[in-house]
């Protein structure tokens, strides 16, 4: 690696980076000079202004400055470390110290600020640390390691209390070297999997790019406790413009990769299921070749087809193979093992068994999480590796969230979306706007109402099964959707398109594809799994929720209207109405993937707000509405409303789709007497749960929104509250 040493005078250190001058002739990063035999530097390091107290206080009630040292004189343990001005991104440092008797210090490089989640947005960066123990101590918080993260690799020359030592720290491009008195005690990679499991299981786990260079980045002289004394400071730049062997590896890297990330779904107080996949690229392919469009009477014919290989070739290009495709994230078998445990307590982590995945369930893995505690923010570590074991391949980091107690009253947001697709996306290949949209709320969770994907609109039309999973495979490797599921709480419902094919039922077929297979891949293989697949869950005292199960239970939609036409089946309708009366939640919200009170389109015929499914709609609002605040949220529809049931008062909130460009069915401007609210384009709903005092009930708020998030209606239960 080509490294070049540029010493600077002070004013170009001033004018560049705010540096001052340090040593001539500095050290290679493979010898250690002795400080003292060095030329001894004209810098601001001994003055109190080249420093700055993180807690605002002046630095001299900390430290001392006199001659050519900096003392840690009036430890306050912590509130006391004072950070530099903006250093290089790559350097060697050296300098000496000594310490007292239980004296916890440190220097810290490559110090910047994460953001509000890590340490309420603390100063941190990588640490060499300085401790008052054993030359036999090897742990990741010993005197030299690199602090959590790396320890020392053999017993280290340390110097007894009170006396020097010489440190130096060697930071070129991804190397990592810390020496001591003269040897190289700690050094890593600070990039590839190795780097980001070390990470992701250290107490920086939250925070992206640690340790990686940066301009501007400062040095940290840490208080934790107990006196110290610094000399000697030389700090030199160095050039790794041309640096690549650290970036080697990561170009040759083999997989498997993660480029799905993870999803969850189900979560309650005590329990979670995880998903994840193994792909054989790190990301899609963003520069694809584009799927041939067919005519209304190609498809046609191609959905009665039960050619597997006709479907295939009818929609790629000439010579084309479907991994080369815009979008593919084809799968790759090998292994993933998940790590989780409370954000900010990785001491606390457990790991489940390595998981081997195969092509039989197009590489994918799930994790049943139980035993776990409410109200609870965990982080979650997926590694992958190759299907015969060996180092990590591929490491994803995500977070989930479990609900309150049920005796607890919290407030809380929640948002609720529905329809889209890779074809109708608004934010290029990052995906929906919604997802940054939403994140800004910040929700506890979120539901997705189904259509999450659709399988009978074209580019490509999926017709077998491995588009499907073609589909879901591309769709989920956008990076809004890798960002929002890898770390949102979230609860999926299944609808028709992203069963079948529209107002499916069971006993048809879509190409080679029966109506069997379609659920299959969504319960079981694509996303997290739960039998049966619908479930109540109280996010603490005040608020219950309902996700229903729309597809699997139904009758044909083609049946004669009566007392056994069904939607939800018996046996679910039943649990349904036997929970909901047995339930004492203020508010109860139903999710439902179709809507139960409308108004729908004319001649629609799919759901409860449909003619054709009268008997059972009338039987189901009737219902609903004789238990107090139950409010109906529900996906499938392509515009944003609210409307009342004018026979049972019941409410009903339509999301809209996840973009502007999926608005589709109705006429902006058409209201009926149900509407209170309507609004002919995409978009998302939020609801917020807030407790104004003790004395008095919360209110629940759900508004629409844009995709962009800018709120567009407002409704405020109880009803009376408005």
């Amino acid at each position: 690696m080509k490294r070049i040493a540029v010493l600077f005078s002070v004013m170009t250190l001033i004018a560049s980076c705010g540096l001052p001058v340090f040593a001539a002739d500095p050290p290679s990063p493979t010898e250690q000079a002795s400080p003292t035999e060095q030329t001894k530097p004209t810098t601001d390091w001994y003055a109190p202004d080249f420093w700055e107290c993180l807690d605002g206080e002046p630095v001299e009630k900390t430290w001392e400055f006199e001659g050519d040292e900096v003392r840690l004189v009036n430890p306050r343990g912590g509130s006391g470390s004072i950070i530099s001005p903006p250093m290089p991104a790559n350097f060697e440092l050296s300098w000496s110290w000594k310490i007292d008797k239980k004296t916890n210090a440190g220097l810290k490089y490559r110090v910047r600020k994460f953001g509000n989640h890590m340490f309420g947005n603390s100063y941190l960066g990588l640490e060499y640390q300085i401790l008052d123990d054993s030359p036999t101590s090897l742990s990741d918080g010993s005197t030299a390691s690199i602090y959590d993260l790396i320890a020392p690799t053999k017993e280290k020359v340390l110097h007894p209390l009170g006396e020097w030592n010489a440190s130096r720290v060697v930071a070129s491009g991804d190397r990592i070297e810390h020496y001591l008195n003269g040897e190289l005690v700690a050094s890593g990679e600070c990039s590839g999997p190795q780097w980001d499991l070390t990470i992701a299981l250290s107490k920086f786990y939250g925070a992206a790019d640690f340790g990686m260079a940066k301009e501007g980045d400062r040095l940290m002289l840490t208080d934790h406790g107990g006196k110290a004394t610094y000399k000697n400071f030389q700090l030199v730049k160095l050039d790794v413009s041309d640096a690549s062997e650290a970036s080697t590896a990561n170009a040759t890297q083999s997989g498997p990769f993660l480029a799905n990330a993870m999803r969850n779904s189900w979560a309650d107080q005590n329990s979670i299921v995880l998903w994840t996949r193994t792909t054989a690229r790190k990301e899609f392919v963003a520069d694809g070749k584009q799927f041939v469009d067919l005519s209304n009477k190609q498809v046609k014919k191609l959905s009665e087809s039960r050619d597997a290989d006709e479907i295939l070739r009818a929609q790629l290009p000439d010579g084309a193979t479907l991994d080369e495709m815009i979008g593919a994230c084809p799968g790759a078998a090998g292994q993933v093992r998940l790590t989780y445990f409370p954000s900010k307590r990785n001491y606390a982590r457990k790991s489940t068994d390595w998981q081997t995945t195969s092509g039989d369930h197009d590489f994918a893995a799930q994790w049943k999480l139980e035993d776990l505690s409410p109200d609870t923010e965990y982080a979650t570590v997926i590694e992958a590796r190759g299907v015969d074991g060996g180092e990590t391949t591929a490491v994803v980091r995500g977070s989930f969230r479990t609900a309150p107690r049920i005796n607890q009253s919290k407030d809380l947001t929640f948002c609720f979306t529905t329809c889209h697709d890779f074809i109708r996306t608004d934010d290029g290949l990052n995906g929906h706007k919604i997802y940054p949209s939403m994140t800004k709320i910040d929700p506890e969770f979120v539901v997705h109402a189904g259509d999450i994907e659709y399988y009978d609109k074209p580019l490509p039309w999926a017709m077998t099964k491995e588009l499907m999973r073609f589909k879901w495979g591309r769709i989920f490797a956008l990076p809004n959707y890798r960002q929002f599921y890898n770390t949102t709480s979230t609860y999926f419902l299944k609808d028709d398109h992203d069963t079948l094919k529209n107002d499916c039922w069971a006993g048809q077929r879509y190409g080679t594809v029966t109506f069997e297979e379609g659920v299959q891949i969504f319960n079981e293989e694509q996303f997290p799994s739960l039998a049966p697949r619908y479930k109540t869950v109280r996010w603490g005292k005040e608020l219950q929720l309902w996700f229903l199960e729309g597809r699997d239970y139904r009758s044909a939609n083609n049946m004669p209207d009566g007392p056994e036409k069904t939607i939800l089946g018996a046996e679910q309708k039943a649990w349904l109405f036997k929970t909901l009366d047995e339930s004492d939640a203020t508010f109860k919200i139903i999710c439902s993937p179709t809507p139960i009170v409308g108004p729908d389109r004319y001649k629609k015929s799919d759901n409860h707000a449909n003619d054709v499914f009268e008997h059972e709609g009338d039987e189901m609002r009737k219902h609903l509405s004789s238990v107090e605040n139950v409010i109906v949220l529900c996906g499938d529809r392509h515009w944003q409303y609210a409307s009342v049931d004018e026979a049972t008062k019941l409410w009903e909130f339509g999301c809209g789709p996840g973009s502007d460009e999926h608005e589709l069915g109705w006429k902006e401007g058409d209201e009926r007497p149900t509407h209170r609210f309507l609004r002919v384009k995409g978009g998302f709903l939020s609801g917020e749960l807030k407790h104004a005092d003790d004395t008095k009930l919360p209110k629940l708020t759900i508004r629409h929104h844009k995709v962009t998030g800018e709120q567009v209606s407002e409704f405020v239960f109880p009803v009376q509250a408005n």
